[in-house]
């Protein structure tokens, strides 16, 4: 089987699979090129409202293939052959890793990228990048310390130790851990949990969190009373306040084509 990623869709949920377990689900750079093009296609396709990355038969991913890190040793500190592993963290879907096994290297900096991730009791993590003489990039540095605080991120990338599915629930970088293969089946459950609710609002607080986190708390108070009047003109609240009166689940609309340059524009 020819490594790939491949896409399938769980109704409102896009399911991306990293597919290459004879590397342990490690990166080529026509995967990772995929893997960049597969997001943006979820990202700009209004059905779809949360993205699962996950990895093939008991492995997230290894990092990139080092075959042919061999033949382009400058691969992991490329900002280009890294920028599909960065790219989550710049879409506005919400997307979740679900990791069983493995998740090294650029596989690891994948996960930070995700907005959640969940796991099973076999997964294992780890930034090598201090074992092998390579800074950590794409989100290594700008963003793990948000997630779990400055001495956790410090002590996992400076020490290149892998640590497993427990310690990273106890940091609060995983939300869950699954038994066995479940891993998908939690991140499906979270999936369609953040799918059922207001698309419009689940956008505005991804793009509200990112805000913050590049500009500073004063931006993001800003930020929020422009996003918020953003989507009070859209009819998701209507909706909401009818269903809770009606004693029904809202079914709320995609969002429109159009929010993702309104957002854009409001957080400019």
């Amino acid at each position: 089987m020819t490594p790939n990623v491949r896409s399938t869709n769980e109704g409102p949920v896009r399911v991306l699979t990293i597919d290459n377990p004879a590397k342990r689900n490690a990166f080529s750079g026509d995967m990772a090129s995929t893997l960049y093009r597969e997001l943006d296609l979820a990202d700009a396709d209004p059905s779809v409202r949360v993205i699962v990355v996950t990895g093939a038969e008991g492995y997230f991913s290894s990092g990139h293939d080092l075959d042919e890190v061999l033949e382009h040793p400058d691969t992991g500190g490329d900002p280009i052959a890294n920028a599909a592993f960065a790219r989550p963290s710049e879409i506005l879907t919400p997307v979740i890793a679900a990791v069983d096994g493995p998740a090294y290297a650029a596989g690891f900096l994948l996960t930070i990228n995700c907005d959640l991730r969940v796991a099973t009791r076999q997964a294992r993590f780890c930034g090598v990048g201090a074992a092998i003489g390579l800074v950590p990039i794409a989100g290594a540095l700008s963003r793990l310390v948000d997630i779990v605080g400055y001495a956790t991120a410090y002590h996992w990338l400076a020490t290149a130790a892998p640590f497993g599915a427990e310690e990273a629930e106890r940091r609060g970088y995983v939300t869950s851990i699954h038994e066995g293969d479940r891993a998908l089946d939690g991140a499906m459950e979270l999936a369609q949990a953040i799918a059922s609710v207001s698309p419009a609002v689940v956008t505005a607080v991804k793009a509200g969190f990112n805000h913050s986190l590049r500009h500073g708390a004063d931006a993001g108070r800003a930020a929020e009373t422009r996003l918020s009047e953003l989507v009070r003109a859209l009819p998701d609240g209507d909706e909401g306040v009818r269903s809770f009166l009606e004693r029904r689940a809202p079914v709320f609309p995609d969002a429109p084509e159009a929010l993702r340059t309104l957002v854009t524009e409001a957080l400019a």
